[in-house]
């Protein structure tokens, strides 16, 4: 394995008839794994989502395996689409998932928004209990 450096990455296009099951990782991409190799990895995106993969070595070609297809499905991974793998070695790549225009896509995620602001002093409670009462 070679040294840790600040980090270790690679980039892959989206190509469904090759990448829907499993993703080959780049040969030159090998000397950064442990040997033996591990059995799982984690995909952590931008939110912070996590999804753990198998790893499987075919030859010299190491592929994410099970639960790649949950990572393609979450992310609605479409043909044309980069994927740049930042790999910590320690058994983590954060995944960066790129448009078709190149750039990186940031989804937005239905949440609860509360704004609390207008009640931070009571006033707009008071006023709307007194026009309950008239």
């Amino acid at each position: 394995m070679a040294a840790p450096d600040e980090d270790q990455r690679f980039i892959k296009p989206f190509i469904s008839h090759k990448s829907a099951k499993s993703l080959a990782i780049p040969l030159a991409f090998n000397e950064y794994f442990p040997d033996p190799l591990p059995n799982t990895v984690e995909l952590l995106d931008y939110y912070g989502r996590s999804w753990t993969i198998r790893m499987k070595k075919r030859g010299e070609t190491v592929f994410l395996t099970v639960g790649w297809e949950n990572f393609v499905k979450d992310n609605e991974l479409e043909d044309g689409k980069m994927m740049e793998f930042i790999y910590d070695c320690d058994r983590t790549f954060y995944v960066v998932i790129f448009g078709h225009g190149g750039v990186s896509e940031l989804r937005v995620f239905p949440q609860a928004v509360v704004d609390v602001g207008d009640y931070a002093t009571g006033e707009e409670e008071e006023e709307e209990e007194k026009n309950k009462s008239n």
